[in-house]
């Protein structure tokens, strides 16, 4: 079975639109991956929606003609991460996976014990490699919608700034189970938020602090979680409590991006 790989593309087309592919894509698809006129690949415009395509040329970039019969990319998870700093390497895999799992929202925390924070020149190219991660963690598993990667916020001002996503710190002091409490949110018409701290955790007076602006302290399971892995489980019991992971997708060629 061959592949699909997918690209992004602005704006709303039309069935018989030629478009460019983007520098770094047009690169992907004739050096990389080879294709040449005539190959089929999707694309995914701004609006969220996959077009099956064909390459039109591949002199000075690449251009391709999308045909009739697009289809909708599937809807964004209901579920925001906010997520403490650890390793950068293990925060791209989280990034890439939320992107997988469609997750429109990755914010980035400044916390009491994280370390080695950023500048603002640092976390700007930080930011950059994110969004490149989450753009192909995007196209491979077929999602119509980009990750917004932010930051860096500190927790305080990620509380305060959450509107009516439904919150949830996930820290070893909780009350009660994740899955308990998620249980609640299945009917809710707001997102969740999810809280994850640094590998060091939140600190005491952080947790006491989320409690007393109403934010539910959750646990998942017994041993303590790497950031990441709390990250990527909390993710996954969100969006199954929420129903999204449910959804059967339409059915397409096995992809790599």
């Amino acid at each position: 079975m061959r592949h699909t790989f997918r690209y992004l593309v602005a704006g709303a087309p039309s069935p018989g639109d030629v478009v460019a592919l983007a520098p770094s894509d047009a690169h992907h698809l004739t050096r990389v991956v080879r294709r040449r006129p005539g190959d089929p690949l999707e694309i995914v415009d701004g609006q969220g929606v996959i077009w099956p395509a064909v390459v039109e040329a591949v002199d000075d970039g690449a251009r391709v003609r999308l045909l009739a019969g697009p289809r909708p990319g599937p809807a964004p998870a209901p579920v925001v991460l906010f997520q403490g700093i650890a390793e950068w390497n293990r925060i791209d895999t989280v990034v890439e996976k939320c992107a997988e799992l469609g997750v429109p929202r990755i914010v980035m925390m400044t916390t009491d014990r994280a370390r080695r924070v950023p500048e603002p020149d640092a976390w700007r190219r930080r930011r950059e490699r994110m969004v490149r991660v989450a753009e192909a963690g995007a196209r491979q598993s077929g999602q119509g919608h980009l990750p917004r990667v932010e930051g860096m916020v500190s927790l305080d001002d990620a509380i305060a700034g959450a509107g009516t996503l439904e919150l949830v710190m996930l820290d070893p002091s909780g009350d009660r189970p994740l899955d308990d409490v998620l249980s609640r949110h299945a009917g809710c018409l707001t997102s969740t938020g999810l809280l994850v701290g640094p590998d060091a955790g939140f600190s005491r007076a952080e947790v006491e602090r989320a409690r007393r602006a109403g934010v539910d302290v959750c646990t998942v399971g017994a041993g303590i979680l790497r950031a990441e892995t709390a990250a990527l489980v909390g993710v996954a019991l969100a969006l199954a409590a929420r129903g999204h992971l449910a959804r059967s997708p339409q059915a397409h060629d096995a992809t790599e991006a």
